[in-house]
Parts: C-alpha cells; sequence; structure tokens
C-alpha cells in the first residue's frame, strides 16, 4: 500500500494541472457539507423498509454495524444511534481514492478528465496523453505499476500506430512503384513526374478534407496512402500507351467510375469514411487532370517492346470458375452479419490488459447505458430521478439524486428516521441515556436542506438547468424509463442500429447501382459488351463477400461498402481491355498489380476498420483482373 501511495502521488505531482483535471471524489469535503445535514439522509434500501414498517430487519442491520470491529461512526452515537448517516455514506460507495485490496495487491484508481480545449482539439490531447505516457514509463516497476486506460489512450496508441504504418505504406508501396519502372520501363526518369503527380495528389487531397472538416481523422492519412497504387494507373496508361488520343476516353471513363465508387463514402452517415471519399476523390482527379494536361507536355523516352499482360488459358478458365463459384457458395451458406460498432477496433494487448485489470478492480465491464432526465428545475429533476431510481431495485446506478436528495426526499427521509425513532428506539437504544432518547424523540423537522450547489459532483451530472443523466450499468428495461418520462440512450446499440441501417441501404443499393453502370457504358458501347464490361465486376464482388464469410469474419458495413470501390476499380481493368488497344494488357496488369499491393498493405494495420477492406479490397481486385480475362472484347464497341 506504501509503494501504491507513493506513487500515486508521485503521480499526481507529475501530470499538467491545466491541461487535466484530477476527477478524484474527496470524500472529506462531502461528508463536512453531509455531517452539517446528517439527518436528511437515509440509504434507499432503509428508506424502503421502513415504508413497509419493517422494523427488524433495519434494527438487525443497526446491530450489524453497531458491532462491527471495523466499523466507523461518522457522527455521535447519541445523535444516531442506528448509524442510519453512515450506512448512507457506505451506499455512495468508496472514494476512487482509497485503496483497493485485489487477490493480494493494492491497487488506486486515478480519473483524470481533459480540459474543455484539449479535448476538443484530438492533435494537443494526444500531446497531452504522450507526456502521461512518459510519466508512466519514468515512475512504472519502482515501487508499483501504473496502468492508462480510457478513450484518449486509446486514441494515442491507435495514431501513433498509424503513423508509423503509414510511413512503412508508403515507403513500400513507393519501392514497389520504382521497382516496376525499373524492370519494365528501364527507365527510373518516370519516377520524377509519377512522384510529383502523386505528391500534388495527396496533398490536394488533404487541403480538401482541411477546407470541408474541422479535424483530418489519422486513418484518412492511413486510406490515403493506397492513392498511391491507384493514382499511379492514370500515369502507366500514359508512358505504356503514349498517345493521350487513344487512352483519352478510356482513362476518363476509368476516372469516373472509380470517383462514383468512393462517392458511395459519402452517403455512409461515417465522417472517417467521408474524409475518405473527399480525399481519394481530390487526390484522383488531381492526378488525371496532371496526366491529361501536362505528361503530353514532357519528354521522356521509356522502352515499351515488354509484353507482361497474359491470357488464361481455357483449362485456367474452368478452374478459376469452378474456384469462384466454391467460394461464393459456401461462403453465402455460411454468411452472417455483424454490425456492433466494437467489433471494428481491437486494442493492442498492452491497452487491453490494462482494460481488463480496470475492470476487474472497479467490477466494471458492465454495458453502460443513460436515461435523460428533464425538468423545469433542478429539484424537479432530483424529484423524477427519484422516482426512476426506487423501481430500479439491484441495477447499479449513478445519479445526482444519490449524492443529492430532492428537498422532498430530504423531508421523507427525516420523517422516515422520525418514525424509527418512535417505534424501535426505546427497546434499541439501551445504551442511551432517557434524556438523550426524549431529545431524539423530540427533533423537529429540518429547515435547512443540502442543495446541489454546494456539491461540485453535481456538474458530473448535470447536463444544463433542465436535464440530468443517470448511468445505468447492465440495465436491459428501456420501458421503465421511457414510461417514467425519461429518454433511454444505449450509445454502442445506437451506434450499432445506425450501422445496421446504413448497411442494408447499401445492400438495396448495389442492384441500382449495377443497372446504372449498366446503362452509363451502354451508351458509350454496344450494351452486349457493356455487359462484358460489368460482369467481372459482379463475380468479384460476390466472390469477396463469400471469401470473408467462408474465412470466419462476419460480414460488416464496411465489407459492403468495400463493394462499391471494387465495382469502381474492377470496372477500369474492363474499361480498358474494352478499348482493344495493343499496349492496354501490359498496362492493365501493372495497374491491377499496383493497386492490389497498396490494398494488400493495409490488410495488416492495427485497425481492423481498414484493416477489413484492405483484405477484401486487395481479393476482390485480383478476381475483378482474372474475370475480366474471360471475356472476349470482339466486333465494334462503339454505337
Amino acid at each position: 500500500a506504501d509503494g501504491v501511495n507513493k506513487t500515486y502521488d508521485d503521480f499526481v505531482r507529475e501530470i499538467d494541472k491545466k491541461s487535466f483535471e484530477i476527477k478524484d471524489l474527496d470524500f472529506s469535503k462531502v461528508l463536512k457539507v453531509y455531517e452539517k445535514y446528517n439527518e436528511n439522509f437515509l440509504a434507499p434500501n432503509t428508506a424502503k423498509a421502513i415504508e413497509k414498517k419493517d422494523y427488524e430487519s433495519v434494527v438487525n442491520n443497526a446491530y450489524e454495524r453497531l458491532y462491527d470491529p471495523l466499523g466507523m461512526m461518522l457522527v455521535p452515537l447519541n445523535e444516531d444511534p442506528f448509524l442510519l448517516f453512515t450506512d448512507y455514506v457506505k451506499s455512495l460507495g468508496s472514494a476512487e481514492s482509497d485503496i483497493i485490496e485485489l487477490d493480494g495487491k493494492c491497487y488506486k484508481i486515478l480519473s483524470l478528465e481533459a480540459n474543455k480545449d484539449i479535448a476538443l482539439s484530438p492533435n494537443l490531447l494526444n500531446k497531452k496523453v504522450k507526456k502521461l505516457v512518459e510519466i508512466q514509463s519514468e515512475l512504472s516497476g519502482k515501487s508499483a505499476n501504473i496502468y492508462l486506460t480510457g478513450t484518449p489512450i486509446h486514441s494515442f496508441y491507435a495514431s501513433s500506430r498509424s503513423m508509423v504504418e503509414i510511413n512503412i505504406i508508403s515507403a513500400l508501396s513507393l519501392i514497389f512503384i520504382i521497382g516496376l519502372c525499373y524492370f519494365y520501363f528501364r527507365n527510373l526518369k518516370l519516377i520524377i513526374p509519377i512522384i510529383g503527380s502523386l505528391g500534388l495528389g495527396i496533398l490536394s487531397g488533404y487541403m480538401a478534407c482541411s477546407l470541408i472538416f474541422s479535424t483530418i481523422h489519422v486513418l484518412t492519412f492511413v486510406f490515403s496512402t493506397t492513392l498511391i497504387g491507384i493514382c499511379i494507373d492514370y500515369s502507366f496508361h500514359y508512358f505504356i500507351e503514349r498517345d493521350l488520343n487513344k487512352i483519352f476516353k478510356s482513362l476518363t471513363i476509368s476516372m469516373l467510375t472509380t470517383i462514383s465508387a468512393f462517392s458511395i463514402f459519402l452517403f455512409s452517415g461515417v465522417e472517417l469514411l467521408k474524409q475518405i471519399a473527399v480525399y481519394t476523390i481530390t487526390g484522383l482527379l488531381t492526378v488525371y487532370l496532371i496526366v491529361v494536361l501536362f505528361y503530353p507536355l514532357l519528354n521522356i523516352t521509356v522502352n515499351t517492346n515488354k509484353h507482361w499482360g497474359f491470357e488464361i488459358s481455357h483449362k485456367f478458365k474452368k478452374i478459376f470458375v469452378l474456384v469462384v463459384v466454391l467460394v461464393s457458395v459456401l461462403g453465402f451458406v455460411s454468411l452472417k452479419f455483424n454490425d456492433d460498432i466494437r467489433n471494428l477496433y481491437v486494442p493492442s494487448k498492452k491497452l487491453l490488459k490494462a482494460e481488463k485489470l480496470f475492470n476487474k478492480v472497479t467490477g466494471g465491464n458492465k454495458k453502460i447505458t443513460f436515461a435523460v432526465v428533464s425538468g423545469d428545475s433542478v429539484q424537479n429533476i432530483l424529484e423524477r430521478e427519484e422516482n426512476i431510481t426506487e423501481k430500479l431495485d439491484s441495477i447499479d446506478y449513478q445519479c445526482l439524486s444519490k449524492y443529492v436528495p430532492s428537498i422532498k426526499k430530504q423531508k421523507q427521509n427525516f420523517t422516515l428516521r422520525h418514525d424509527l425513532y418512535k417505534n424501535t428506539l426505546s427497546d434499541y437504544a439501551e445504551f442511551l441515556s432517557p434524556q438523550e432518547k426524549k431529545k431524539l424523540l423530540a427533533q423537529s423537522a429540518p429547515k435547512d436542506f443540502v442543495d446541489y450547489s454546494q456539491l461540485s459532483i453535481s456538474k458530473e451530472f448535470l447536463l444544463n438547468d433542465n436535464s440530468s443523466i443517470i448511468v445505468l450499468s447492465d440495465f436491459d428495461n428501456p420501458e421503465l424509463i421511457k414510461n417514467n418520462g425519461a429518454r433511454y440512450i444505449d450509445v454502442t446499440s445506437d451506434i450499432s442500429n445506425k450501422i445496421k441501417g446504413c448497411r442494408k441501404v447499401c445492400l438495396k443499393l448495389l442492384a441500382p447501382i449495377f443497372l446504372l453502370l449498366f446503362a452509363f457504358l451502354s451508351c458509350i458501347y454496344k450494351p452486349k459488351n457493356a455487359l462484358k464490361i460489368i460482369t467481372p465486376s459482379i463475380i468479384a464482388a460476390i466472390f469477396s463477400i463469400g471469401l470473408v464469410a467462408i474465412t470466419g469474419q462476419e460480414i460488416n458495413l464496411f465489407h459492403i461498402l468495400a463493394i462499391f470501390l471494387i465495382i469502381g476499380f474492377g470496372l477500369d481493368y474492363s474499361v480498358f481491355r474494352a478499348s482493344r488497344i495493343k499496349s492496354s494488357s501490359d498496362a492493365v496488369l501493372l495497374s491491377c498489380m499496383t493497386t492490389i499491393f497498396s490494398f494488400l498493405l493495409l490488410s495488416f494495420t492495427g485497425f481492423k476498420l481498414i484493416s477489413s477492406l484492405g483484405f477484401i479490397l486487395s481479393a476482390g481486385l485480383a478476381v475483378s483482373y482474372l474475370s475480366s480475362l474471360l471475356f472476349d472484347y470482339k466486333g465494334e464497341l462503339s454505337k
């Protein structure tokens, strides 16, 4: 315990008090307020027993408190012979600053809350959290260990890891591109315009997001690294053909279909995906314009005598079709959906250990929901809270009225206490003199009451002067809350339901999207060839979902959104093959390789949302490319 207290004090001393407020309920200050009004408090269970005239159970509990060798007495016995005030204080739970003993070890909990200005700035908050992590590292292991947990801690570690992943993915993608340029073109001068266009694309995406969104999520930058693999397609097509007139039509259609795919993210209802859409669309459009407007001005000689593109044999076609059908059928048989938002993030082992330890020490790991109570005044709110909490039975809850009863409740508590005295005091309190008993029985109703403004804890529960929250643990009866005039909020469930609704909408959009794309392509090509162009994307979409299911993963919104990207990217391969330009096969292959490589790298990232997108996209685009080789685009394509 001494080691825990010392490390606790050292940690508190090192904390930046301007950035973090220590949310430590100082019971010594609270008790000074409570003691003044001690006659107005009763523990809920005790109050219910007295209301039911169950004096015997109240007396028995009083004897247990009275003769408990480890018990405490907060006011003199002649003022509170039943230790009712002590009973009330104990019902509130222990202060977080107390030592908690568990499994032969001692623990102490410290709650910190970032100041408003810090909390609203993710970048600044991460810097402050980094300092806490440094203090943790410095102090842990001397006389005690320090564990950090909470949303800001998870955010810091996730963003730190993401920044490392951004650098690794970018470096590997660039190495891969340089390698392709060397082995195919034998001319590393291409790297200059390619890297220049990519850099401007990434910069324009960043500027667009900065103008539209107040802050840019770090995962947006992680996903934006795929621009390296996507945008280079345009450069490869240009340098392989070197005649913009021949590829302009295909290049433009490719750009439009890809942008259309990312546009779906704008309607996802998830800000991260909206940022990814804006970033990528802006970057794609920028690179496309650079290739179309400025590449023709360059005078770079390249070797295009290579032929990497290939056709697949009839035997391979049969095997490929069989595998696709088998995976799709088995996958759809085992298809399961999971829209729980919690499944999209898996913390590191270090953070997971801290979470489990915190839940073990605090008895946590419970489902937390909220009731929002409204009223004309704070006293009205307190009375409504009490009306609800009286019906909660054994449910664990936290609310303002638990710490500051309404004036109405305080009056009732005094009346119940006095009723207990009248019926049991003479027989129970043999240790009191007749004068002390008479004084207790002659107490008059209080004229002064504890007010919420006297305790700082009120700001933890009051949203404003007209509403407050009740924090509920493992509560599964929302109708009780609603029937008592309050609003029930299950944050996790609400978000998951929104994701589920969005997933269903996206599923319903798939068929119309395919029809619209078919109509669009039919306006440019013959309907028969338009069907050939769009079919590989349909095959890839079905296969991708089947593959995810067959590997034991549950389908979520982001897998469905990935289908739209597979459609957008996959159409590129068919569109260029349908152009029947001799050099297009090489350009399509190189483009496919860079795009798949970029998304494959994403599948190894630590954030499940991004890694799930990377997995399904890399698999889907590979199948989309191979599926495009199944069709022959012969005859007159244009109308």
